[in-house]
């Protein structure tokens, strides 16, 4: 359990360092030349952004609620499989919510929107993954002896 949460760790920093470096690209790429964005495209782009990180709130609730099904090997997932399987798609639809913000400042958007979306996402790569559940049969005192 301690090793899925490490490694859970080390994917939220690669993914918050990747989100990270997209901001700063933004201060470094600058918008294409020509006209702007259309402002049907951009909020439309937007809108699916926004989306994007609520699917990825239920998504992960569904993983975590809902009811297991079988491994392709035919075994049963464990409770703290589920929770990392979660955890991994609720940082993928994170950081594709930054995606979106930096295509939005590449078609020409409004800075502060693709700004907010980027933010968006690292923020929510900030939500505390919290503990994996306990297996059945475990003691949270550990074992005696």
């Amino acid at each position: 359990m301690v090793q899925q949460q490490r490694v859970l760790r080390i994917v939220q920093i690669c993914f918050l360092v990747y989100a990270i470096g997209l901001f700063w690209l933004m201060h470094i790429i600058k918008p294409q030349n020509g006209s702007p964005a259309d402002p049907v495209v951009y909020q439309s782009i937007a809108a699916l952004a926004v989306a994007d990180g609520f699917i990825g709130i239920f998504v992960q609730r569904l993983m975590l609620k809902g009811k297991a099904r079988p491994l392709p090997n035919g075994k049963m997932p464990t409770a703290a499989q589920r929770w990392f399987a979660a955890n991994i798609v609720r940082l993928a639809f994170a950081l594709s919510t930054s995606l979106f913000g930096f295509a939005l400042h590449v078609l020409g958007a409004p800075e502060r929107l693709a700004q907010a979306l980027v933010g968006l996402g690292i923020l929510y790569m900030l939500v505390s993954p919290g503990k994996p559940p306990a297996e059945p049969g475990s003691s949270p005192y550990g074992t005696i002896g």
